[in-house]
């Protein structure tokens, strides 16, 4: 055992010092993934019920300490049940990072021979279709919902839409979004170079925190985000302004540059 202090009978080991770090951790990510919501409420009621329980059980009131901990003992089922979204969105930003990472590993192993400079070319040429159509259908107040995923273990993101799986162009987004068409309801999908699915149904946020003046789309772009490691952008057609959607916050009015340097930090993610 390495003791990095010792005082008295007192002793701090390496594995006492990694035990807080990770526990401060998983209390940070809780702390992110409940803040601002009811579950946060919920959360600290749950809290507080232990410390009461705690407290009794010290102070020796057999019939308190029993009924609370009734509530204790099915503590873990009832977290599990009233924080379902938030335990499958702590699940998928674990899981999902560390297995695409591993792919994304291999996939840069085994192409080391591929020419870069084409492949930047491929890539700001898909950038350019995507912001030219954003332009323009914000210059002609035409609503969008633009989802970018670099997973490709999110089906059930799309399974309610109408698969697609075309190369992204301007013509093919502006299609899809117009007023005529039977797909322009719902958000389009986007994966690398390929518009995977459109008109695709996705959950609405009831973040309390969300302007007003923000619309159904706006709410379905902050809900996806907040459930899945995805960039959405909103075009609005009341006001034409742009939008997008990362991490559950909302971030308004954006500008053409911003939009092609976020998109080439999170598109083509390596």
């Amino acid at each position: 055992m390495i003791y990095l202090v010792q005082i008295g009978f007192l002793t701090i080991s390496l594995w006492d010092f990694l035990d807080v770090i990770i526990v401060g951790f998983l209390l940070f990510r809780i702390y992110k993934l409940l803040k601002g919501s009811l579950g946060f409420s919920i959360f600290i009621g749950l809290v507080l019920v232990y410390i009461s329980w705690r407290l009794v059980s010290i102070l020796e009131m057999p019939l308190l300490s029993s009924m609370l901990g009734q509530f204790v003992s099915v503590g873990m089922i009832a977290l599990l049940v009233l924080f379902q979204p938030e335990v499958r969105r702590f699940l998928l930003f674990v899981g999902q990072g560390s297995l695409e990472s591993r792919f994304k590993f291999l996939e840069r192993f085994f192409n080391q021979n591929q020419d870069v400079d084409v492949l930047s070319m491929e890539r700001e040429k898909i950038i350019r279709e995507i912001i030219r159509a954003i332009e323009k259908m914000a210059k002609n107040k035409v609503g969008c919902l633009l989802v970018f995923t670099n997973s490709t273990n999110l089906k059930g993101m799309y399974s309610s839409g109408v698969m697609i799986d075309g190369k992204v162009s301007t013509q093919l987004i502006l299609s899809v979004f117009s007023k005529n068409s039977p797909l322009h309801d719902g958000a389009v999908v986007i994966n690398d170079d390929k518009l995977v699915a459109a008109s695709c149904v996705l959950p609405i946020s009831n973040h309390p925190d969300i302007p007003q003046r923000l619309g159904l789309r706006h709410r379905a772009a902050i809900g996806i985000s907040e459930n899945t490691n995805v960039l959405a952008f909103v075009v609005s057609e009341q006001t034409g302004k742009i939008s997008y959607a990362r991490g559950g916050k909302v971030y308004e009015n954006v500008k053409t540059d911003k939009i092609h340097v976020i998109l080439e930090k999170v598109l083509f993610v390596s």
